[in-house]
Formats: structure tokens, sequence, C-alpha cells
């Protein structure tokens, strides 16, 4: 039996100076069998001549524009390549990230061997060099990882998972309105789908940070993405989990709420403030507003 095609769907957005190193962790896999998708956002530096060397040099590699039609952003990209793939599996990637050399064959190998949807390997965080490590990402199983997923213990990353495409058929992907926290809201939604994955406890990607990258902008940038997810993450929650760990989302939710609120306020950005505010309202049940009105009771009479 030929080895299974692995799809690597890669959005860019000026990304000339980053993207070759990228490319070249994908040339250098020790799985032959990919093809790799990258979709431009529309960029304005030399984004498309660097990746039409790549295209030139092999064939694996496809370049295309994200159709006018679509909302601009990586998520857009990300759904559109997958439109286009023709991979058995799915490995979405970033453009400004590193591959392990063996992190295709590795997670391909995992998924022949365990009846799984998908498997989720770790990563390294770092910065300047792969030897300067910010974080080891390995929170990627738990014994209910649909609530840790949402309340931050368990972490996938856009990179993580390799999926089979036939899961994801038929499914919404990303939500192409958000700009941040978009791989956890639509990682949250496939896990009410299947916790039928298989972690893999070794890092096989490099997630760079750097002053570019989205996780890297200032935080009011972004700051109606990361309000808007939340309510929707919060609404999956309401339909999947059960009251003990509904309650914990909330009362975690609310303290978030608190934060992009205060975040809003310091930025002076009257309708964010609005938006935090109205949805951790939406979040209090009457046990959490009870509890908050005697810790305040309790701090006013001390």
């Amino acid at each position: 039996m030929p080895d299974k095609l692995i799809s690597i769907i890669i959005p860019a957005y000026n990304r000339e100076f980053l993207i070759r190193e990228t490319l070249d962790s994908i040339l250098n896999q020790s799985y032959y069998n990919w093809e790799c998708i990258i979709v431009d956002d529309g960029s304005t530096d030399q984004t498309m001549q660097v990746v039409n060397e790549y295209v030139l040099r092999d064939n694996r590699f496809q370049y295309h524009l994200r159709p006018k039609n679509r909302k601009k952003g990586a998520n857009a990209c990300r759904n559109f390549g997958f439109e286009l793939s023709k991979g058995d599996y799915i490995q979405w990637f970033d453009s400004d990230d590193l591959m392990h050399r063996d992190k295709i064959r590795l997670k391909v190998e995992c998924l022949e061997k365990n009846d799984v949807d998908f498997v989720v390997c770790e990563g390294i965080e770092y910065r300047d060099n792969i030897e300067n490590i910010i974080h080891h990402w390995n929170e990627i199983q738990s014994d209910n990882v649909l609530l840790d997923h949402i309340i931050g213990k368990v972490n996938f990353h856009t990179n993580g998972p390799l999926f089979k495409k036939d899961f994801l058929n038929d499914t919404v992907l990303f939500n192409e309105s958000l700009q941040r926290k978009q791989e956890w809201e639509f990682y949250t939604r496939l896990l009410t789908l299947s916790i039928n994955y298989k972690p893999l406890h070794i890092p096989l990607y490099y997630f760079r940070i750097h002053n570019n990258s989205i996780n890297g902008r200032n935080d009011i940038l972004t700051l109606k993405s990361r309000i808007v997810s939340n309510k929707l993450v919060l609404n999956t929650a309401k339909k999947k989990l059960n009251n003990r760990d509904l309650f914990i989302v909330r009362k975690q939710f609310i303290n978030k709420y608190r934060m992009l609120f205060n975040i809003a306020k310091r930025n002076k950005k009257t309708d964010l403030m609005f938006l935090s505010g109205y949805y951790a309202l939406s979040t209090i049940t009457p046990v959490i507003f009870f509890k908050a009105f005697v810790n305040t009771v309790k701090r006013y009479i001390k």
C-alpha cells in the first residue's frame, strides 16, 4: 500500500524573511509523500516570489492567492487550503514556525497504528533560535480533555494535530471572523465531536515568537476576537459540559472578561468595554452572583 498523502496547509502574509526556514523544514521531512499548499492572504512584500522559488524547485509545493470573495485573514486561507487539499491527512501549519525533521513521519505512524481521528504532538516555543526555549508545550492529554482544553490546561495549538481528512469533512472549520484564539475555538468544537485522539509526547514543532506575529501584537488590535471567541467557546461548553464542569468554566470566564474589560478601558475602547461587560454578565449564574456578593460583603465588613 502506498504512503498516505499528507496535505500541509500554510496561510501566509508578508513573510518574505521567515517563510524560507519554514519551507526548508518541510523539504527536509523524512516522510516524502506530502503536498504543501501555501495560501497568500494578500502579501505586499516578496512572499510570492520567495514561495514560487520553492514551487519551481519542487512540485509538491503549491502557491495560491486567497480568493477576493473570501474574508481577509489566516482562517479563510486555512479553510481555502483545505478545500484545495487532496491528502488523506491534514496538517495545518504556520508560516513562521518550523517542523522537526520527523514530525510528519512520526505522526502518520501514530495515526496508522491507532484507531483514532487525530494525533497531537508536543511543541517548543522559542525566540530567535530553537536553542532559546521559552516554553515546552506538553499539555496535550487529560482525563477530561474538553474541559481542560477550554480552561487552558490542555493546549493543542494550530501546529499540533494531524487529522484524518474524513473526520473533518462536513465540519465547520476555522471561524473566519476571528483573528485570535481561532484554533482554541475550532478545536473546542472538534472535541465535542470526538475525543478519540492519540497524544504523541514528543516535541515535533518549533513555535516562533517574534514582534510581527499575531501573538506578539498589542492586545487591543485583536481584543474583539478574544472577547468573541470566549463567548463562542462558552456557548459550546453549555451544550456539552455537565453542570459541575460548566460552573468551573463560568468562573474562569468571568475573570477573563474582567481582564479584557480592563484592557479595553485602558485603551479607551468604549464599545469593547460594553461588549466584554455584557458577555461577563451573561456568564454569571445566580450561584456565582451570590458567592461574589458574599465575598464583597465580607471584604466590606473587614
